[in-house]
């Protein structure tokens, strides 16, 4: 068991060990070292000799009992023994320092931790990890993060945990086209700069929208790692689609299900001319800047306009130069031309929309679910809000179950919602509401004719 004591340094006296005569007249001189340090308190049968190194005379034959100490290493002592026939004995000490016990974690593990800018000591998860007492500074660093810089105060055998969350380095992203001066949305939000741009973002995935009057809306998706340098290089063709909207070519495609809910009846194809449509649900800050006395939670500019009727949905289409799509046309947009269930395929996967599958369902952020985006390339057509189509609730043709609410009273809403389940998610499924209905879960995305089309949602 070791002892901690300080004593003051004085000046290096005779011992006179306790296993030998003093009338024999044959004494020996013992040297004394400490290492990797020197500079250690030394005592010799209790008695103070001085500091390491140090010499010790006139010691008679027999054990003697060498003690060292010094500031944050372990007390040692040692047994000499002095030989009979005198002479000259030598011995070192090592001397081992007081130390405390580290253990750091962070996310991501596998990173460099250094300890006082200079000695590395290993790698995360580290644990128990021997430090010497006193003050000292820990760094823990990954290619592409950020350091991390702590400072511990160690203690003799205290054990110390920290847990660090590197942040990921901003990757760079430089986005040009041609031709130059393009508009630039970053997943849906309207940037300040123009292209030729850079921008510098956090690691994650992103959907990069450019326009220019008279081209077509240029879209990528982009994956940046923390560091990561990326360039986006778009060649716009020219036409008239309005920023924001997609267009959903003229074609053949497969409308409503058999087996399923009676107003869903007939599955038919129909074919229908080329219209344009938003690519995502109408949001806060879009209908805010048309309707001032709109309002919404803090930090929700960019999560869908919720409570929304069919007539405020139709006034703001107006308002914007557009209008509110049919049924037909939302259908189309949402399903393809294959008759698919859902945007993405023929199976329900919860991870691909917002529905109601917490005790506290929400909305979300529109365009969120980049995997779950239909065809056309619209999102959230599945789950976040209703929407309102321009339809009557009404049999579709070839459908002779009567419904008492079809006739014109209703307006059709598409979609599901954060409220809804996967069954009110499918592609093809109806709902309805009276046209001054405000439910939270009610928005809306709007729709523009192409020109030379014929008549919206013509079958």
């Amino acid at each position: 068991m070791s002892r901690r004591w300080i004593l003051p340094v004085c000046v290096v006296l005779a011992v006179t060990g306790c296993g030998g005569s003093k009338d024999d007249g044959v004494t020996a001189t013992l040297f004394i070292e400490t290492t990797p340090v020197e500079g250690a308190v030394v005592m010799v049968d209790n008695v103070l000799v001085g500091e390491s190194p140090c010499t010790v005379d006139g010691l008679s034959p027999g054990p003697v009992l060498v003690e060292v100490q010094k500031e944050r290493f372990e007390n040692k002592w040692e047994t000499v023994r002095i030989p009979d026939e005198g002479g000259e004995v030598r011995i070192q000490i090592e001397m081992e320092p007081q130390v405390g016990y580290l253990t750091i974690k962070s996310t991501p593990s596998g990173a460099r931790v250094t300890l006082d800018g200079a000695i590395e000591i290993g790698e995360t998860p580290l644990v128990g990890k021997a430090v010497p007492v006193g003050e000292h500074t820990y760094e823990v660093e990954k290619e592409n993060y950020e350091k991390a810089v702590g400072v511990l105060d160690v203690q003799p055998d205290y054990r110390y945990k920290r847990v660090e969350e590197l942040k990921p380095k901003l990757a760079s992203l430089e986005v040009y086209t041609v031709p130059t001066g393009a508009q630039i949305w970053i997943n849906n939000q309207l940037q300040r700069e123009r292209t030729a741009a850079r921008f510098d973002l956090p690691q994650g995935t992103y959907v990069i929208s450019v326009f220019v009057k008279g081209y077509v809306t240029g879209e990528r998706v982009v994956t940046l790692g923390p560091n990561e340098k990326s360039n986006l290089e778009f060649a716009l063709e020219e036409g008239d689609a309005p920023a924001g909207m997609v267009l959903v070519p003229a074609a053949e495609f497969i409308m409503g299900v058999d087996d399923e809910s009676p107003d869903e009846r007939p599955k038919r194809t129909l074919w229908l001319d080329a219209f344009y449509i938003d690519k995502y649900e109408v949001t806060n800050e879009q209908f805010k800047a048309v309707f001032p006395s709109h309002t919404f939670k803090e930090g929700r500019e960019t999560y869908p306009a919720g409570g929304i009727s069919w007539n405020q949905a139709v006034a703001y289409a107006a308002a914007v130069g557009k209008r509110l799509p049919t049924e037909t046309e939302w259908e189309r947009a949402a399903r393809g031309v294959d008759g698919r269930e859902y945007p993405w395929g023929a199976k329900f996967q919860g991870s691909l929309c917002n529905i109601a599958t917490t005790s506290n369902p929400q909305p979300c952020k529109v365009g969120q679910f980049r995997a779950g985006a239909s065809p056309a390339g619209c999102f959230d057509m599945a789950g976040n809000i209703y929407e309102w189509t321009s339809s009557w609730y009404e049999a579709y043709p070839g459908n002779v179950v009567i419904e008492k609410d079809y006739g014109q009273v209703f307006r059709v809403l598409r979609g599901g919602s954060y409220k809804a389940g996967a069954f009110d998610a499918r592609c093809a499924r109806r709902h309805y509401a009276r046209m001054d209905a405000t439910r939270e879960d009610y928005g809306f995305r709007c729709a523009a004719d192409v020109a030379g089309s014929s008549k919206p949602g013509r079958p």
